[in-house]
Order: structure tokens, then C-alpha cells, then sequence
């Protein structure tokens, strides 16, 4: 499993830990090519004795699968047989150990000579060829005809179903393989007369679904290294820079053991750059419209000889040429250009000019963006990419460009969304994260490099023209949006007083509010901001209970369908009287980006968590009422009760135009109700 385990030294620990800060400890750890993680007491364990950091970071995955295979699952006992596929693998040879710890006899199979020769050399019965099916009769042999209890398997196909054949009457098959898993592989059920057992093995889910089972599992490793009977796999290290040679040795499966990555070392920390005035010739991509234009007119205001304004088409938007007109008309000589800033060879060229003009090259600034909301499942590579290559081809085009000979500054501009995503801009928040290693990596180097994380400004850009957009990412932040003249004013904070990290975010935050909206905030990550009040329930949600207070719960869902109504009737842009609050979402024109807005916004104003795919997969607005009367009563029957008034709405509405509407309607709406 890739990424899925480390070792390391606790550097904090919470409240309670049975670990303590300076101790060395082996854990699962998921995203663990990393240098530091946060994962909770149970995924750890210490360090086995005498065991190097290297050889440890291997452990915890292959004994985990294997004792909770061999121990919890098949209940392997003194005595009986195992037969152990892939045996020289990471997973197979920590089985092979715990086997000969319970007293089992071990045969296994491996795909070279030399693997079979390290398994006999580890205490296995008999070796036998992987890639050949002829391993089942030489099983069959070497057990005088009656098979093994107990079958580890990691082969596919044909050889899964030798490898059943192989089982004695009460055998137990642990598939650990999940390639059949996935191609839905059918198996015959006449083996299984022989009072067989199947288990399929995912160890990665153990941690999250059965974390009870992950930290006895753990216990258990810890006493067989304690006691000298469990010893690290054999392990291939690698360093850091050398991935992409440690994945090629596992795809050609030349490896024996396991792979580990040696992390990199912390690099020093650069010390924060020495304030530089404006000055010389400025480039700046994206400056022909939006803020990329008000930063152009700041910078001619203070200080920059030259402007370099630089766009895909080189011409500003309507809405832009008056302003632009307007600079071009002042004391600072301004050069528009239509430069695609992936093109490497076209950037090439206009820095060339730009350097040939006699002013030397003060500061870059890049700009650049697109924007193609939309949720995961909607997305493609063609869409990705139009969204990603300006912001990071274009960067680590210019940072190529300016290493030889550096300008006083190098700017990106990047996002407030960079800290904890925005449902809809996977690919605009990934791009510019990126940006903003773009620039630590450039201050390790002794380059100047600043990416500034951008909250929304209000009065710029394709916000000043879209009014629902500005008011979507006012609720998301909890607070007013920022104008370019203090977003302006931040950037001469910056200029003049150079930060010491190389990414910085500016943007009004209401972290109270936005508690209320992100589980991340909770994380430790966002300890040094967390507030007080920070747990609180929500204003929307207070004025909600109020509302609903005291009333019978077919009542409260109506209350709260109504307030649900008016803010899809806001999303539609349609009047109120116009939503059907018994229709599916889906039915009444929603698409993915509505309903995640719907979601916002429902979340703010009542203080509930509500499920995209609620709302995605054809619930009403009265069934989402009856969910979210089930959220704010909280009592242990809340989701029955909240389904049940949703339900009775439903009836009700039946009723009611079963008075009054023609036979035909009332049918169509019976089935809908019927649907749902």
C-alpha cells in the first residue's frame, strides 16, 4: 500500500496519549510521503528495539494484513498448513513469520529463482513457482494429497481457483488481491461443499472502520518484535529525489520486501529578503484586466520605470480598456502583448524584449487565471487542464526565465481557497497550492518568490459582474469581501515589509462562521486561529430553533421547507410560487454547482451538515426538511421522525390537490411520491 505507513519521532501528542514528545514509534499514517503527519494514538506504535527508522517505516501494513489474515481471520493454528502466495513480497514474508511463531507448517510461492531460494532460506517447507500453475499438484504432493487449511492468495484468475482447489476439507481462503475484487471475478461454489470459508482483506479500511481491531493488531506486532520473533521485511531504500526509480522497481515487481522513500532533509529556513523598493520594468501576466490591471496602476504609482502587461489575447475586456487607456495615458511607459504564458519559446522571446529595453527587470507578477467550476465527477482531463497549465506551466515558465538574472520581486497570486478548498475549483485550488511551493522552493534557493493567497475582492475581476458568485463566497468566508484598494494596501505591507514564509493569505475571516461550515477548522492545522466560540451553534441555526420552537414536527418541516423554497427560488432565479417543494431537485433544473450552493447555504442559515448527493440523488425539498428537523431536534430517533414528517408533507400535498387538481396531475404526483 503506497504512502500508507511511516516511522518517526512524536513531536506532540494529545491529551491522554499513552506517547509521549522524543519517542521513536512506527504508525499507519495516511498521505505519509511527507515529512511530518497527524494521525490519532491508535495507528501507533514504538519503535521495535534495535530497529533503524528505514526498516521500521516498513512494517505496520504487511504485519497488520498479515496477523489480522492469519490470527483474526483464519484463526491459523499449531500444526496445521499454510500456503502463502507471493511469499517474498512485504505482506508474505511477515505471514511466513507469524506462521512459524504459531507453530505452522509454511510452503509458498514466488515468481524467481531467487525469491524462492530467500523463502526456503526463511524457514519455509517448500518453495514453489508463482507463474506456473503447476504449484497446485506440487501442494497437493507435498501434503500427501489432503491440501492446506489455510491459502494467503494474491494471484488472479485461473491461479486464484487452483489455489482454492488446494484447500483441505475446513480450509480457510484470505484473498488479499484486489484485482478480482474489481473485475467482479465469479467463482464456482463447488469447492465450498468441503465446508470452505472465503475472506477478502482490505487492510486499508481496518484504521477507519474498525480502528478497535487496528490498535490490538498493532499490540500484537509490538510483542512478537519484542520477544525476537518478528524481524523487518528486507527493504530497498531509496532517497527522496530517487521516487521515480523505487516506483519503475515495483512495477517491474524486481523488488524483494519492501520499498522504502528515505524523506528529505527539512531544508534550512531562508531568512526573510531584505525590503527592496519598486522600481525597473515590471511584467506582469494577466495584467490587462481585473486585478492584474489595478496592480499594474498601483505599481506604476510607486515606483516601476516600465509596465509589460501581458494577456492570451493582449486586449482588455470591456469593461477594462477606460482604465487601461487611462495608464497608458500617464507618466509610465506601458506594453500590452498577446503572449500565451505556456508557450516557453513565446515567453523566451518577450523576455528578450523586455530586458533589450534599457530598463532593467524590477519585479513579475503572475497573475494569470481561469476558471471552470465544477464538482469532481463532472470534470475531465481537457477541463483540468484549461484551468491548471496558465497558473502552473505559466509560473515555472517565468521561474525558469528570471533564475539566471532574478528581479527585486517575484509574485503569484494565489487564493484563500489554497487553505481548505472550495467545493467546485479542484483544479484552481491544486494549481495554486502548486504556486505557492513554487515559492518556497524559490526562497530555498536564495530567490526572491512570495505567493499571496487572495481573498475574494469584491470589485475586481469576474466578481464586480457577478453578483450570486460574490454573494456564495461571502457566506463560504464568513465576511465581507475585500476591495482591490485594501488589497492594494496589503501588497505595500508586503513590499515593504518582506514576510518570513514564503506564502502568505490575505482576506477578512470570520473564523466563528466559518467553523460552523468546515470540519477542517477543527483539525490542528487550525489550532493557532481557533476561537473560543468556535464551537458554537451557528446564528442561522439559533434563529431556526427559535422558529420551529414548540411546534409539532409536520409543522416544523413546513416552517423550514418554506425557508428552503426561497432560497431555491434565489439559486433558479425564479419566484417563490414557481418552486414545487414535492419535486426532485434534479427535476426542477438543478446541476451539481446549484445544489452544492443550495448546501452552503442551507448549512449556514440552519446549522446542519447536508450530504451533496442528499440532494443530488432526487430527495424533495419537504424530504430535505424532514432531514435537517432530524439534525436540529437531535434526539436518538431525529432521522426517523424528520423522514416521517418529510413523508406526511408529502401526503398532505396529495391530499390537498386531490381536492382541487384534475385526476391526471394527481396520478403523476402519486408516482413521483412513489419514486422517492
Amino acid at each position: 500500500t503506497l504512502g500508507m505507513e511511516c516511522a518517526g519521532v512524536v513531536l506532540r501528542a494529545g491529551r491522554g496519549s499513552a506517547f509521549d514528545p522524543g519517542e521513536a514509534v512506527i504508525a499507519f499514517a495516511p498521505a505519509s510521503f511527507a515529512t511530518h503527519v497527524t494521525v490519532p494514538a491508535r495507528a501507533v506504535a514504538r519503535l521495535p528495539s534495535g530497529t533503524a527508522f528505514d526498516t521500521a517505516a516498513a512494517v505496520p501494513t504487511i504485519f497488520v494484513t498479515a496477523q489480522y489474515a492469519l490470527s483474526t481471520l483464519a484463526n491459523l493454528r499449531a500444526g496445521e498448513t499454510l500456503l502463502v502466495h507471493g511469499g517474498a513480497g512485504g505482506v508474505g514474508i511477515a505471514a511466513i513469520q507469524i506462521a512459524r511463531r504459531i507453530g505452522a507448517r509454511v510452503f509458498a510461492t514466488a515468481g524467481t529463482p531467487a525469491k524462492r531460494r530467500l523463502l526456503r532460506h526463511l524457514g519455509v517447507e517448500a518453495a514453489f513457482d508463482s507463474r506456473s500453475l503447476a504449484f497446485a499438484d506440487e501442494v497437493m504432493a507435498a501434503t500427501g494429497g489432503r491440501g492446506v487449511d489455510v491459502v494467503l492468495n494474491a494471484l488472479a484468475g485461473e491461479a486464484m481457483e487452483r489455489s482454492l482447489a488446494c484447500l483441505a476439507p475446513f480450509g480457510r481462503f484470505v484473498e488479499l488481491g484486489k484485482r478480482d475484487f474489481y473485475a467482479n471475478t465469479r467463482i464456482g461454489l463447488r469447492p465450498f461443499r468441503r465446508n470452505l470459508s472465503y475472506f477478502g482483506v482490505d487492510a486499508d479500511q481496518l484504521l477507519k472502520e474498525r480502528p478497535d481491531i487496528a490498535e490490538r493488531l498493532m499490540a500484537e506486532i509490538a510483542a512478537g518484535f519484542a520477544d525476537g520473533s518478528f524481524a523487518p521485511p528486507p527493504c530497498q531504500i531509496f532517497e527522496a529525489a530517487e521516487a521515480v526509480d523505487a516506483f519503475r522497481l515495483m512495477q517491474q515487481s524486481r523488488h524483494v520486501g519492501k520499498v522504502v522513500l528515505h524523506p528529505p532533509a527539512a531544508p534550512a529556513a531562508a531568512p526573510a529578503p531584505a525590503p527592496r523598493p519598486v522600481r525597473g520594468a515590471w511584467l506582469i501576466v494577466g495584467g490587462l484586466g481585473g486585478f492584474g490591471l489595478a496592480t499594474a496602476r498601483w505599481l506604476a504609482a510607486h515606483g516601476a520605470q516600465a509596465l509589460w502587461l501581458v494577456s492570451r489575447s493582449g486586449q482588455p475586456a470591456a469593461a477594462d480598456a477606460a482604465e487601461l487607456a487611462a495608464l497608458a495615458a500617464g507618466p509610465v511607459p506601458v506594453h500590452t502583448r498577446a503572449v500565451d504564458a505556456t508557450d516557453r519559446a513565446a515567453m523566451t522571446r518577450l523576455m528578450h524584449e523586455i530586458t533589450g529595453g534599457g530598463i532593467p527587470l524590477g519585479g513579475v507578477v503572475h497573475a494569470a487565471m481561469v476558471l471552470d467550476d465544477a464538482l469532481s465527477a463532472d470534470l475531465d482531463a481537457q477541463r483540468i487542464e484549461r484551468v491548471m497549465a496558465p497558473k502552473i506551466r505559466g509560473a515555472e515558465i517565468l521561474d525558469a526565465l528570471t533564475r539566471d538574472a532574478p528581479p527585486d520581486h517575484f509574485l503569484l497570486y494565489s487564493s484563500v481557497t489554497t487553505l481548505f478548498g472550495n467545493p467546485g475549483q479542484l483544479p484552481y485550488v491544486a494549481a495554486n497550492s502548486h504556486l505557492e511551493s513554487l515559492a518556497a522552493a524559490r526562497r530555498a534557493a536564495g530567490l526572491p518568490g512570495l505567493a499571496i493567497g487572495w481573498g475574494p475582492i469584491a470589485d475586481r475581476g469576474y466578481l464586480a459582474r457577478d453578483e450570486k458568485t460574490r454573494a456564495l463566497l461571502a457566506r463560504r468566508l464568513g465576511a465581507r469581501l475585500l476591495t482591490a484598494g485594501e488589497a492594494l494596501e496589503a501588497l505595500g505591507q508586503l513590499l515593504r515589509h518582506p514576510p518570513d514564509l514564503p506564502a502568505v493569505t490575505v482576506a477578512p475571516m470570520r473564523w466563528r462562521q466559518l467553523a460552523g461550515d468546515l470540519a477542517l477548522l477543527a483539525t490542528p492545522l487550525f489550532a493557532h486561529v481557533a476561537t473560543d466560540d468556535a464551537g458554537g451553534i451557528a446564528d442561522g441555526a439559533a434563529d431556526i430553533l427559535a422558529l420551529i420552537d414548540g411546534l409539532p414536527d409536520d409543522q416544523a418541516v413546513r416552517r423550514i421547507t418554506e425557508a428552503l423554497v426561497a432560497e431555491t427560488a434565489r439559486i433558479l432565479r425564479q419566484p417563490a410560487s414557481e418552486i414545487d417543494p414535492f419535486q426532485p431537485l434534479t427535476e426542477l433544473g438543478f446541476d451539481s454547482l446549484m445544489a452544492m450552493d443550495l448546501k452552503l447555504a442551507a448549512e449556514e442559515a440552519m446549522g446542519v451538515t447536508i450530504p451533496i448527493l442528499a440532494i443530488s440523488d432526487g430527495m424533495t425539498l419537504a424530504q430535505l426538511s424532514g432531514r435537517i428537523l432530524a439534525q436540529l431536534r437531535g434526539d436518538a430517533t431525529a432521522a426517523t421522525t424528520g423522514d416521517e414528517a418529510g413523508d406526511r408533507l408529502v401526503r398532505q400535498h396529495l391530499e390537498d390537490a386531490a381536492s382541487g387538481i384534475d385526476e391526471e396531475l394527481v396520478r403523476r404526483v402519486t408516482e413521483r411520491a412513489q419514486r422517492t
